[in-house]
């Protein structure tokens, strides 16, 4: 059997966040959702409103994926300018976070 998840895919950057989704396997990964960028748009609304399309997720597992990019922004939010993408890689196991250089 072929297990598959969701997981979180964060661009930390100092000025924003970029939000998406990955549909991810054992054996591949492929991408649900274009990156939402905040705070210049609503990402945890248009994240919400895709995981509403798709009704093959279950409910636990869009809470899961919901309630974990509320915590990587307020996070991002609050540390930014203090602490760095490593802090939150390390505070945050079950998100992937890409490193970019802004």
């Amino acid at each position: 059997m072929l297990f598959v998840q969701l997981e979180l895919k964060i661009l930390w950057a100092k000025n924003f966040l970029g939000l998406a989704l990955d549909q991810v396997s054992t054996r591949y990964t492929l991408p649900i959702t274009s990156y939402y960028f905040w705070p210049k748009t609503e990402a945890w609304e248009q994240l919400q409103i895709e995981l509403a399309f798709k009704p093959g997720i279950p409910e636990k597992e869009k809470v899961r994926i919901l309630n974990s990019a509320a915590e990587v922004m307020n996070f991002w939010r609050v540390n930014r300018k203090s602490k760095t993408i490593d802090a939150a890689i390390e505070h945050f196991n079950d998100v992937h976070f890409v490193k970019i250089n802004i």
